[in-house]
């Protein structure tokens, strides 16, 4: 037999060198994986069902008003005048309703009035009757009344809608005075009347919940006058008002998501002009007459800014406790 030369043991060591290499770089893997998708809600609230006071039976009271105007017997327009009910969530009022007024007040008086949704347009969550189908919202009211004058009042109502995906909670309300042309006797004899409860009927029916008061909780002796048996608060006491006044006096200001409830607020406001047959701020009447100038409260001109401010139902709130990740927290050492 031939013996192996030192070449060819080199070789035969070099091939078993390559083959334990390959053993090596074989091994068997495996992973696990985690995927976590997230996505975030909207918060939305919107007025909707915007009418002339009153839309609904629920609504009126016994010879209650919508408008009181000195017009007749009775000097006002009852609550069931302009009701439209809820043959159409978009019109302020029944058919034929305001023509109606508009011949009443030949030649008592010129009052002209208007309430519309701004840049209306159909909701994007259905609330209860409220759907994307048969309602238009906006997060924008505009109210005029123009010639007014002293013993006239007009009411008006809306809905306060919650379209987002999450609770929501009234802040607060500011209430802003812009292009103020009217001082002293204007500026006195001027007011609003506001009021908001909640409601819902799904899943459990809940009605007249008190949400805000603005005369009975922020108005003091001589801040208001009454026309129709409703206090109105004067804008020049309107306007003192802090932040943190109206704060502490909102109260049940939650409105849940749908559509597990169609939980919502109503928002009633009234503007006036006060009657002053005392002559406090005009020459009163001819019974009693004051050495005033009527000519102060003619002639001018407010507009009146209320933002409802709202909030994430949880704001301000922490769960307070840690849980077992709190292992994983910063502590300052390495």
């Amino acid at each position: 037999m031939r013996r192996a030369g030192k070449k060819s043991i080199i070789g035969g060591l070099l091939a078993l060198s390559l083959v334990l290499a390959g053993t090596g770089y074989a091994y068997w893997t495996d992973t696990l994986n985690v995927t976590t998708r997230a996505t975030t809600g909207d918060f939305s609230m919107m007025f909707a069902d915007l009418g002339l006071y009153a839309q609904y039976g629920n609504e009126t009271l016994p010879s209650g008003w919508s408008v009181v105007d000195g017009i007749g017997d009775s000097g006002y327009v009852d609550d069931s005048f302009f009701m439209r009910g809820t043959s159409d969530y978009n019109k302020i009022a029944k058919d034929g309703s305001v023509d109606a007024y508009k011949e009443r007040q030949k030649g008592y008086n010129n009052v002209d009035f208007n309430a519309e949704l701004v840049n209306a347009d159909w909701i994007p969550k259905n609330v209860g009757v409220y759907t994307t189908a048969n309602t238009k919202g906006s997060d924008q009211i505009v109210l005029e009344i123009n010639e007014m004058y002293p013993g006239y009042a007009q009411a008006f109502r809306t809905d306060v809608l919650n379209v987002g995906s999450i609770a929501a909670k009234l802040s607060s309300i500011k209430f802003e005075m812009k292009g103020l042309e009217c001082s002293g006797a204007a500026e006195d004899m001027l007011g609003i009347a506001l009021y908001m409860d909640g409601e819902q009927y799904s899943p459990k029916k809940i009605e007249g919940t008190r949400v805000f008061k603005l005369v009975d909780s922020l108005a003091s002796e001589g801040d208001y006058f009454t026309v129709g048996g409703v206090h109105f608060m004067r804008l020049s006491a309107l306007k003192k008002l802090s932040d943190r006044e109206i704060r502490d006096v909102i109260e049940n200001a939650t409105i849940l998501c749908s559509p597990a409830t169609d939980n919502r607020m109503d928002l009633f406001l009234a503007v006036a002009m006060d009657p002053d047959a005392e002559g406090v701020y005009t020459t009163g009447s001819t019974e009693v007459m004051a050495n005033n100038a009527d000519a102060d409260s003619q002639h001018k001109s407010v507009e009146v800014s209320i933002s409802f401010l709202w909030d994430q139902f949880n704001v301000g709130k922490d769960a307070g406790n840690p849980n077992y990740l709190v292992k994983q927290n910063k502590t300052g050492k390495r």
